[in-house]
């Protein structure tokens, strides 16, 4: 008899995970269609940050800037790159 009420409750407890894990699929799908479009904007404009940030650092010659900043005495850094 322990056997079987131990069963029950094993398929009670995967029954209640499961009714749980689709209500939460439920509410995260919610979620995505009521705040989709500003999540959408909001991670269009990171990136579009992220992008102008890289073209500014990739412009940058830290090589010559470097040396032209050890020309002037610049802060006590030495350049020691080849």
């Amino acid at each position: 008899m322990k056997k079987q009420t131990l069963r029950a409750r094993k398929g009670a407890t995967f029954i209640e995970y499961a009714l749980l894990a689709g209500l939460v699929a439920i509410v995260v799908a919610a979620a995505a269609m009521f705040f989709g479009d500003d999540l959408k904007e909001l991670f269009g404009s990171a990136g579009k940050q992220t992008e102008s940030v890289k073209a500014g650092v990739d412009k940058v010659d830290l090589h010559s800037t470097l040396d032209k900043a050890n020309q002037k005495g610049g802060g006590g850094q030495q350049n020691t790159t080849p």
